[in-house]
């Protein structure tokens, strides 16, 4: 409810305040509050003045003097009490300070002045409060004084009027103006307040998501997410970027929830996960410097969680598909390196200079740090995809070497071999593992398999085991791969395999769902018998290579490679997503078309050079995300209007933003 004729007057007597109304209907009451800084927001919020039926009028008394004080009138009704509050019942006014400039020009006039108007008293019980011992030209020289007073105080005001706290909330917005900041007269005196201080931290940003979404939320209110769609342009030297995620599993297999592990990417690969023997879990990943490629580690706690990330080998050249295995209280690491500045093949190119190859690079750890890197084998020897495994006393090795995959143990001392062996009929293949369970040796690998349309493969995990641990005994068993569907028409690529009660568990990603998904099964080694896959990481984002381990508590810790958008704020950042083929097998991901979560990228629609929402898609566009708190359709247009004319002040002249509601 509305009152009408609001005054709030400052007492010329000083600190005191007067305020007056006209008065409620009949029956109604009105309750008067006050607060410094800004006008109360409800009936309870600042110091009551005064409350009753039919109240027309109100003083307030012994005030802070030089001093903006705001007041809200509250008109209620009913037992119990219901407030029907106006957003135009608002008063404020200065309190005056008691300087007495009166009282001082009296003293200044000669005595003759004083005895005679101390004849001249008022009539007992005519004058005003606290003039009853004032003559006639006492009480006169209190006029021209009290205006003195006045004007006194409110120059003395003037010292705060920088004061954001203190000013008069009439000049907030010739501050604003001060600093080019546009003032929103439908916001509060407080909140006014609020922005000014914080406007010089928001120009700070301008040309940032945090500019935008401050401009939204002060425009609006309403709650805003932003998107920059320079990442769903398609660029077709931009792959998926893949950063470590990492989750964990009951002892049963339930997955729990990711979180971000690590942003040190790749583009391909997996990670490894070892026991180094102190209760913790170690990773160790190939990453990509200014310099090349490096091999990193991280150091996982269950108490705490993920360390920070530190460096194993840094150089220059190439050093990536890291392998690493414990064999007693040593730990082994193993990667494939290139040097190309130190060219070690015999063969010669066209310009008569010697190529650069493939080696395996290796370096141990003895409780303290690693090693310097040493080359595995004899330098002249092309040899990558090294896959490491121990057992209770020395450490296997796999590795590529032109057409076969040849292996070799070390037993502490040395290696056993002399001549390496060679894994009979083996093909060509990729991300090679190696798991000791059992007093076997199983070796998992990716090969093409006839699968698909006619004349086409697709990956597929192969193993075979060896059913000791003499690397001299060539018991290897015949090649097996892992089950697939019916048609067979996706790839599996990444076996992990870990030893569980009663078999072997294998983790690999797999596309038989359109996208990259992490799945799990578990065989039988006395059967060859595999159980059905279980999901361990899905959706629409790209899970790909993976490393799993047991935790010291039961369940495990996958950690693995996704081009997943990571939360900041107000925004998703996408930048990791990369340019991909379409799968429209893929629904998950398909179904994020024109969604604030869309990551896929797309070609750059100029629509015969005419711009609008529905052609977003472009280097400088940003798409804000509202979430409207009303429903009706003009108000939401209206806001949107508003909102479309503020934002240009935050924002770079070359970036065009599109509002998008639900």
């Amino acid at each position: 409810m509305r009152l009408t004729g609001i005054t709030a007057v400052a007492h010329p007597r000083g600190n005191r305040i007067d305020l007056a109304w006209t008065g409620p209907p009949a029956g109604m009451g009105v309750r008067v509050m006050r607060r410094e800084g800004g006008h109360p927001a409800g009936p309870d919020d600042g110091t009551l003045v005064a409350e009753g039926v039919g109240l027309a009028a109100a003083t307030d008394r012994d005030l802070r003097a030089e001093t903006i004080h705001y007041y809200t009138l509250f008109p209620y009704a009913g037992d119990p009490r219901t407030y029907e509050p106006d957003p135009r019942n608002l008063a404020a006014a200065t309190a005056l300070a008691p300087y007495d400039f009166g009282g001082l020009m009296f003293r200044m006039l000669p005595a003759l002045y004083h005895r005679y108007d101390a004849l001249r008293l008022p009539t007992p019980g005519t004058a005003e409060p606290g003039d009853e011992d004032k003559g006639q030209l006492r009480r006169f020289l209190d006029l021209p004084g009290g205006e003195l007073d006045r004007m006194y105080s409110l120059a003395r005001t003037l010292l705060d009027v920088t004061d954001l706290d203190r000013v008069d909330g009439a000049l907030l917005p010739l501050l604003a103006e001060w600093i080019g900041w546009r003032t929103d007269f439908g916001l509060p005196v407080a909140a006014q307040r609020n922005e000014i201080r914080f406007a010089p931290r928001v120009y700070q940003t301008i040309g940032g998501l945090g500019a935008l979404g401050a401009t939204v939320t002060r425009v609006t209110r309403w709650p805003s997410r932003t998107k920059e769609y320079v990442h769903n342009v398609a660029r077709t030297n931009v792959p998926e970027r893949l950063n470590l995620w990492s989750l964990a599993r009951a002892e049963d297999g339930t997955p729990g929830e990711a979180s971000l592990a690590s942003v040190n990417f790749a583009y391909d690969g997996r990670p490894v996960l070892v026991d180094p023997g102190d209760g913790s879990l170690l990773a160790v990943y190939h990453t990509h410097r200014r310099h090349g490629w490096d091999i990193w580690a991280k150091r996982h706690t269950v108490a705490g969680g993920w360390e920070p990330s530190a460096p194993v080998v840094t150089r220059p050249g190439i050093d990536k598909h890291p392998s690493a295995a414990r064999a007693g209280d040593r730990l082994w690491l193993f990667w494939q390196s290139l040097d190309a500045s130190e060219p070690a093949r015999g063969d010669e190119d066209r310009s008569g200079g010697a190529q650069p190859h493939w080696r395996i690079s290796f370096a141990t750890r003895d409780g303290g740090g690693w090693s310097q890197p040493r080359i595995f084998g004899d330098p002249a020897v092309e040899r990558q995809l090294p896959a490491a495994a121990g057992d209770d006393a020395g450490v296997w090795l796999f590795w590529q070497e032109g057409a076969r995959v040849r292996y070799n143990r070390h037993d502490g001392d040395d290696w056993q071999l002399a001549e390496p062996a060679t894994v009979p009929d083996e093909q060509v293949g990729e991300d090679p593992y190696v798991l000791v369970a059992g007093g076997r040796l199983w070796l998992f690998r990716t090969r093409h398999e006839s699968a698909g349309p006619p004349g086409q493969t697709r990956r597929t995990i192969a193993y075979r085991v060896k059913q000791g641990l003499d690397p001299a005994a060539a018991d290897w068993s015949p090649v097996r791969t892992v089950p697939k569907s019916e048609d067979g028409d996706y790839h599996d690529r990444y076996p992990y395999a870990r030893a569980v009660s009663g078999g072997v568990e294998l983790l690999w990603s797999t596309t038989a769902g359109g996208g990259p998904t992490l799945v799990a099964a578990t065989v039988d080694p006395a059967t060859n018998t595999w159980s059905p896959p279980r999901t361990v990481a899905g959706g629409p984002y790209a899970n790909r290579g993976l490393a799993v381990s047991g935790l010291p508590g039961g369940g495990s810790l996958v950690l693995y490679r996704s081009n997943r958008s990571v939360a900041h704020g107000v925004t998703l950042d996408n930048r990791y997503a990369g340019t991909a083929t379409v799968d429209a097998r893929w629904t998950q991901k398909l179904a994020l078309r024109g969604t604030f979560e869309d990551f896929q990228t797309y070609l750059h629609d100029a629509r015969a050079g005419r711009r609008g929402t529905a052609n977003r898609i472009a280097r400088d566009t940003v798409g804000v995300f509202l979430e409207p708190a009303v429903t009706d359709p003009d108000e939401i247009r209206a806001a949107m209007a508003r909102l479309a004319g503020a934002l240009p002040d935050f924002l770079p002249a070359t970036t065009r933003t599109v509002l998008i509601t639900p």
